[in-house]
């Protein structure tokens, strides 16, 4: 059995998967089994996915059922020791896989691990934009109160972890991975660390944006009753920054699709929800601006503003 599975869900990706999936193929760590899952694309994904000729390589196809299912279908069809989740759009460093089982090896009692990453756009240019820099270990209540693993490309998890929670929740569509790394964060302390490298290429892209803000917001209440649920505790002294964090997240797609008034309508939620925390996160301000220039400055302006602050609109 290989040591690493690597699971990708593919649904309509041929714009990037052919650079995505060669960057899994070119790991200097070998040991490993790639299984695709192909979510019943309608594009020429399912072609691309039968181009690469490699022993290590695996395609599971499957009527389209949305990448919460696709991701268990992955997990399931999965052997190795440890799961690697790799999105269709993203790219790896060379390294990747090695950095991150050099770390679990060495550390038997995290379950989860996680690297930094940059941000790259459409044609692959660098944004210029990094995720944030943890360092050291978290737990559950870090990761509600502020996502900081940031994307799920960067994600290695103990298959024996994902075996005890269940793998993903297929009725959370838009928040299965987060639910997901949080459950893994339940099963003992401070079980999650983070690699501290840029290991990969987070990209941004138009198809990215989302205008169901309403659907996800919904989604993101059942998540927290979930979670108080799970963890009472925990979630009475975390759940209101998480909270008022995902308020601006909200706050930032909502700017993205041009809905300026809304955006500034979700910031003031997220600060009645927390505050005194509210006040002291820079970003808050920085999302805060955005709204502001998208109602009060020109369109040529506020577009120069965007690129250096890596805001992309539809």
């Amino acid at each position: 059995m290989p040591v690493v599975s690597v699971v990708v869900c593919v649904y309509n990706g041929e714009r990037f998967l052919r650079e995505t999936m060669e960057s899994a193929l070119a790991q200097t760590y070998s040991d490993l089994e790639i299984v695709a899952v192909d979510d019943g694309s309608r594009d020429r994904s399912g072609e691309i996915l039968g181009s690469f000729d490699d022993p290590r390589w695996r395609v599971v196809r499957q009527a389209n059922a949305g990448a919460a299912a696709a991701l268990a279908t992955g997990i399931a069809a999965a052997t190795g020791k440890y799961v690697a989740l790799l999105d269709q759009d993203d790219v790896w460093d060379r390294e990747n896989l090695e950095s991150h089982v050099r770390a679990l090896e060495a550390n038997p009692g995290i379950d989860l691990t996680f690297s930094w990453f940059r941000i790259i756009g459409e044609d692959g240019s660098d944004s210029g934009l990094r995720t944030q820099r943890y360092r050291g270990t978290a737990d559950f209540r870090t990761l509600l109160e502020d996502f900081v693993i940031g994307a799920c490309s960067n994600v290695v998890i103990r298959a024996s972890a994902l075996r005890q929670t269940g793998g993903p929740d297929v009725s959370l569509p838009r928040y299965y991975d987060l639910d997901l790394c949080l459950r893994v964060a339940l099963l003992r302390p401070r079980n999650v660390m983070a690699v501290e490298r840029i290991l990969i290429c987070y990209r941004r892209h138009s198809n990215q944006i989302t205008r169901d803000l309403s659907g996800m917001r919904e989604e993101w209440r059942r998540v927290l009753g979930k979670m108080a649920g799970l963890a009472p505790g925990e979630f009475a002294a975390a759940g209101r920054q998480a909270d008022s964090n995902m308020h601006r997240y909200f706050a930032r797609l909502a700017y993205e699709s041009g809905e300026f008034g809304l955006s500034l309508r979700l910031m003031a939620r997220g600060f009645w929800l927390f505050p005194d925390f509210f006040v002291r996160d820079g970003r808050n301000w920085q999302v805060l601006g955005a709204g502001f220039a998208g109602l009060a400055l020109p369109g040529v302006v506020r577009r120069r503003l965007e690129r250096i602050a890596g805001y992309r609109r539809a």
